[in-house]
């Protein structure tokens, strides 16, 4: 029952600690954010509420960028404020061990880092989608309305084609290729200088046709003709960006399995559906660090642990990104450019809470 007791109170000074850690790296980051781009708001008359909006959609991004530092010094500074008070040595004089004042911290990390899988899942997707909306209609003042517009459409068909449009406007494209891949290879590939979309149906205009499907190169030209494989509207086009970070994971693994269907390399697509459920993994990983340092404050002083857990936070950061790089230029898979980060550290982290256990 004491433990019970010893459990509640470590958790709700770390929440505490934990949430306005995290409001201050928010703030600080959207302030500096704000004040490198202020020139440039002036420059364009944006009103104080459309930048509010704004930055309202960014904090969602900024959240899941920043929340594994919050972590860290959420439990640093809620147990490091114990240790100094001398309330981890009563605890432990009453018989708590190192492990029953990390348990509670663990356990309920582990879980808000599941939590995090399900933002960066869900919300964070939203968010970047309307904050990149946002951007462009109300702050670069590039106003459509009702009309639709999109430049360098590029994306993948419902029915298999990729589709490149120099420009989208309203019912209109100019300079289209259509490319239709069989096991990789390219099957069908129709090149047309402009169409419109009339009766549901695109009609293409100035038309060259190249057919590959029997081995060898079949080369039809046609003044004008309907193209019923291409059924999405043009508003719907418009939508479909083909940028992984602006889908749900569910949409995002659908986009995959068509890409995977057509024979095309789906390596980008993969390694930011894994890096989803990878990354929040980091906010557990940094406790393992953050907990023995937090319990060393009276020995080592403050700042040596801070100083080295913002060390390893930015460290761990950094060679996050350098395995995102390499899995994006496909050097080594997808799923390992994901998952080697955090073995790295969670096996150190293990060691290192482990060797400093009483």
């Amino acid at each position: 029952m004491g433990n019970k007791i010893f459990e509640r109170y470590i958790l709700k000074d770390f929440f505490k600690t934990l949430i306005l850690s995290l409001s201050g790296i928010v703030f600080i980051y959207l302030i500096t954010d704000f004040f490198e781009r202020i020139g440039y708001y002036i420059d364009r008359k944006v009103s104080s509420i459309k930048l509010i909006v704004y930055y309202i959609y960014h904090i969602p991004y900024v959240l899941s960028l920043t929340i594994p530092l919050g972590f860290l010094l959420g439990v640093y500074f809620s147990l490091g404020r114990m240790t100094k008070n001398n309330e981890i040595l009563a605890m432990r004089g009453i018989g708590v061990s190192s492990w029953g004042i990390y348990k509670p911290v663990f356990l309920y990390t582990f879980l808000l880092s599941l939590t995090m899988m399900a933002f960066n899942s869900t919300v964070l997707p939203y968010s970047l989608k309307e904050r990149n909306e946002w951007w462009r209609e109300e702050i670069l003042k590039i106003k459509s309305g009702r009309m639709v517009y999109q430049r360098n459409v590029h994306i993948l068909t419902g029915s298999g084609w990729y589709l490149y449009a120099k420009n989208l406007s309203n019912n209109r494209m100019k300079d289209i290729d259509l490319v239709y891949l069989k096991n990789g290879k390219i099957d069908k590939r129709i090149y047309a200088k402009w169409a419109v979309y009339n009766d549901s149906v695109w009609i293409l205009n100035n038309v060259f046709l190249r057919d590959f499907s029997t081995g060898k190169e079949h080369f039809l030209k046609k003044r004008a003709m309907p193209f019923k494989e291409l059924k999405e509207k043009p508003q719907e086009i418009a939508r479909m960006r083909g940028k992984p970070q602006f889908m749900g994971s569910l949409q995002l693994i659908r986009y995959i399995n068509r890409l995977v269907r057509s024979g095309n390399k789906t390596g980008r697509e993969k390694l930011e559906l894994y890096l989803r459920f990878s990354y929040p993994m980091i906010c557990f990983i940094l406790v393992l660090y953050g907990c023995p340092l937090a319990l060393e404050v009276k020995r080592r002083g403050l700042a040596f642990g801070l100083g080295w857990g913002l060390f390893l936070s930015f460290f761990f950061w950094g060679i996050v990104q350098f395995f995102r790089v390499i899995g994006q230029k496909e050097i080594i898979f997808p799923h390992l450019a994901a998952i080697i980060p955090d073995a790295i550290f969670l096996f150190v982290g293990l060691y290192f809470m482990l060797s400093r256990r009483d």
